[in-house]
């Protein structure tokens, strides 16, 4: 009995040895695991520590009531130096930190208060903010009533005059630290009036200003905003009216007036104030003729003014008028010419004539000449065979092609018996010289071509008058 149970105790001892070994193994083995794990995770993503390069803005928290800062700390900011892995690093953005100094129980007077930082995510670890703390004046809120007090800041026009402002509300009530609320004297709104004639009605700030006319921070008005009116009236003596061009006759047949200036538009009147109201709102130029005018004109023409009055400015004025052609548009037959089509060829046109839609000024097109225009088939290089080229129209200037029917006209060309291509072998080329400038006669080179008697018949030619544009 005693050597079984000494068998037995040797054989529970081993499976217990055992067991402890292979824990111990198992153990050490999570613990290189780990290891190699932290070693690989900061290869790749490291700790990375530095200084964040965006600054981040102080908030206040806590504040009494009762007690306002003296000094603006709403432009206050931290730069703050932290450790992060690096894939965090590249994702911050300033909303990531939260930055503020709290009041909570502190009285009257000056402060040294600690900055707190905040983050949003707990990989990222705030080593230190500079500054660590902001330096805090305290002082009791102190309210009080100022009357508001406009200032113009220019004049109305010439003989006219601004009368006593009206400003609604007449107060406003200024907050603010004790300090500085006892600084501010004056509750002031400018006004602008930009050489007004008649009455200015304008919504402005107000500021509050010290004894040397200098805006006071930390104070605020109610309300911040203010209505101001000023009245505007003219000076005795003095009327200011229009000046009205007096045009007569008609421009030439095919053009028309256009813009009519005069310079000045308006001006000030002077003389007795009973003769002054008979005057109409305006005065009237000299006679100015317009007939048969092509031409704009411009030219200093004189005021006619009633006795007893004068112009403060002058008695004359610059008058500017502008006389422009009549648009119109038309469409015209023409038959087209051949041009560069080589030695020993023969070209057959498929169509007699094309029509030639065009616009511009009327009278041009009404003394358009058929000769003035060409509609050029363009067939440098091509060898024998049939072609569809698309014609280009050449015209005086100042008239233009708004279209061609048909756009394009198929050419055949046909070798005489002498012909010899220069390349055996080869098809059409495009062509590729340029259109001929605008001529009173036809291009060099150039030849009317008729139809072939096999060809497709024309379409008749109606009679097209010109119309005038819409």
């Amino acid at each position: 009995m005693t050597t079984l149970e000494s068998r037995n105790r040797y054989l529970a001892d081993g499976r217990r040895n055992s067991i402890i070994e292979n824990l111990g193994t198992a153990l050490l083995s999570l613990i290189l695991a780990l290891i190699v794990w932290i070693i690989a995770t900061n290869e790749t993503n490291p700790i990375v520590q530095g200084t964040y390069d965006r600054a981040i803005p102080v908030t206040v928290r806590g504040l009494d009531g009762t007690l306002e800062p003296v000094q603006d700390l709403s432009g206050r900011a931290v730069e703050l130096t932290i450790r992060a892995p690096q894939d965090r690093w590249e994702n911050l953005s300033p909303e990531d930190f939260t930055a503020f100094i709290d009041l909570t129980d502190l009285g009257a007077g000056e402060h040294d208060v600690e900055v707190q930082v905040t983050r949003f995510d707990t990989a990222v670890e705030v080593l230190d903010a500079q500054p660590s703390e902001l330096h805090v004046e305290l002082d009791e809120v102190q309210v009080k009533e100022l009357p508001v007090r406009v200032v113009l800041m220019d004049g109305p026009a010439f003989g006219y005059d601004a009368q006593t402002p009206l400003v609604e509300p007449i107060t406003v009530t200024v907050s603010g630290p004790a300090t500085q609320v006892e600084q501010v004297i004056n509750a002031r709104a400018e006004v602008f009036l930009n050489s007004a004639k008649s009455q200015v009605d304008q919504v402005v700030p107000v500021e509050l200003r010290n004894g040397q006319n200098q805006v006071v921070p930390q104070t605020t008005a109610e309300p911040t905003l203010v209505r101001v009116i000023v009245p505007i009236e003219q000076r005795p003596g003095r009327k200011e009216v229009a000046v009205r061009p007096k045009l007569v006759g008609q421009p030439a047949s095919g053009y028309r007036l256009g813009s009519v200036r005069v310079t000045p538009s308006t001006v000030v009147l002077t003389g007795d104030s009973d003769i002054l109201a008979q005057v109409p709102g305006f005065v009237e130029t000299a006679e100015i003729s317009l007939d048969g005018a092509v031409n704009s004109l411009e030219e200093r023409v004189a005021l006619v003014l009633p006795d007893g009055v004068s112009a403060a400015e002058g008695s004359t004025v610059l008058l500017s008028a502008t006389i422009t052609p009549i648009e119109s548009g038309t469409t015209l037959r023409q038959t087209p010419v051949v041009q560069g089509l080589g030695p020993g060829l023969t070209s057959t046109v498929s169509i007699d004539e094309v029509e030639v839609i065009l616009s511009g000024p009327q009278p041009m097109l009404e003394s358009l000449e058929p000769d003035d225009m060409f509609v050029i088939l363009d067939l440098t290089g091509l060898l024998p065979g049939s072609h569809v080229i698309r014609p280009t129209v050449v015209l005086p200037p100042g008239i233009r092609e708004e279209g061609v029917l048909p756009e394009t006209v198929e050419v055949v060309i046909t070798a005489n018996a002498s012909f010899t291509p220069a390349v055996p072998g080869t098809t059409s080329v495009p062509p590729t010289s340029p259109a001929p400038a605008a001529s009173t006669t036809p291009p060099p080179g150039t030849t009317a071509v008729a139809p072939e008697s096999n060809l497709a018949t024309p379409r008749p030619s109606p009679t097209v008058t010109p119309s005038p544009a819409p």
